[in-house]
This record gives C-alpha cells, structure tokens and sequence, in this order.
C-alpha cells in the first residue's frame, strides 16, 4: 500500500509500504501502519494513497506531472498525460521538412515487423523448397498463409481508427483465472497470431 503524509494540507512525501517515520520531531516505528487503525494515522498526518488516473500507454503518453488532491480520507494520485497523435505530422522548419510518424504508422509498422518474427523460423522451408523442389507440407502452407491474412486484417483494423478512443478495441483483452488460465474477454486483432502446427 502506499502511504502520504501530509503537513499543513500539503503532501510532503508518498512512500511505498509500512516504514518508521518522524513527524513533527516525533519518531514513529513502522509497526504503526498494521497496529493502527486508519484514523490514528491520519491523526498525525499519514494517508492512504488512491491513483486517479492511470495512463493506458497504448492511447496515452504520461507528460511526467502528478498533482495530489487531499480528501477526507486519502490522497489522490492523478498522473499528467497526452494523447498519442494517431496521424503523421509533418513540419516545415527553415525549409526543411521533418515527419514525426503517428500511433497507426508506428502500429502498421510494428505488424509487419511481429509478422516478419512469426514467420522467420519457418522461412527455411520456403528456401528448401525453391533451392532443392521439397514442397513445404500443406499445415504450414496453410499457416504461413494465415499469418499473412491475420496480418492484413491488423491493418485494416488500425486504418480504421478515427479517434484515439478506438485504439483500445484493436487489442485482444484477456484476463487470467485463478488457476491460472488466460480467456480473451475482449476481441481484436492485436497482437494474436495463428498458432503454428507444432503449436497447435
């Protein structure tokens, strides 16, 4: 749990975890913060913190601020933060012209690259068959080739988005259960990729 302390209405430190604190000349062992209730800590200035906001990096970029609000209870965290530019920019500066590439240019590119990755420790069969004629086996062919579709249908996907609010949906959600499995909860198409026939 993080922790702040609070002096004249003001957070003067956030803190992970139970530690031994001095406030107001008063020294305070960190077994306080499992012996006291709540309203003793807040009695000598300590709060429980509670974040805000958080930045969800695949629309948001954190800018470095963080404002904390005092409340009855507990400090809030609020974490400054921008959204991503979805399209290219390009500026004119003295005459030359810089492109500053967007969220869907710096996505398309990272599906080709993923792509590339996923195919590249099959690749030698496509090479074996055009340097000696042995065919790859119709599973694979069938794979490689649904690698390709799936990642057609990743760009098409990102072409798609208009607002920054939509890039959410391009992600496959999962959550894991308590034994450990992962389900999707949340349909898209980034970053699933068909499994290949020894994984299948």
């Amino acid at each position: 749990m993080s922790w702040a302390i609070v002096k004249n209405n003001q957070v003067i430190e956030i803190f992970n975890g139970a530690k031994a604190v001095t406030i107001n000349g008063i020294q305070y062992p960190s077994s306080i913060f499992s012996a006291w209730t709540k309203a003793d800590l807040k009695n000598i200035g300590i709060y429980p913190t509670q974040i805000t906001s958080t930045i969800d990096n695949r629309t948001h970029v954190g800018t470095g601020g963080v404002t904390y609000t005092l409340n009855t209870d507990h400090v809030a965290i609020h974490y400054a933060k921008k959204a991503h530019v979805l399209e290219d920019v390009s500026v004119t500066t003295d005459g030359k012209s810089m492109l500053t590439k967007g969220l869907k240019t710096k996505l398309l590119e990272q599906v080709d690259s993923n792509a590339y990755k996923v195919l590249a420790p099959s690749d030698w069969m496509t090479t074996r068959q055009m340097e000696t004629g042995v065919t790859i086996a119709d599973d694979w062919k069938t794979w490689r080739a649904s690698v390709r579709t799936q990642a057609k249908a990743m760009k098409t996907a990102i072409n798609a988005v208009t607002t920054i609010t939509d890039v959410p949906g391009l992600y496959v959600t999962y959550a894991t259960a308590s034994d450990g499995t992962m389900t999707s909860v949340a349909s898209g198409h980034l970053w699933h990729w068909p499994a290949n026939p020894d994984e299948a």
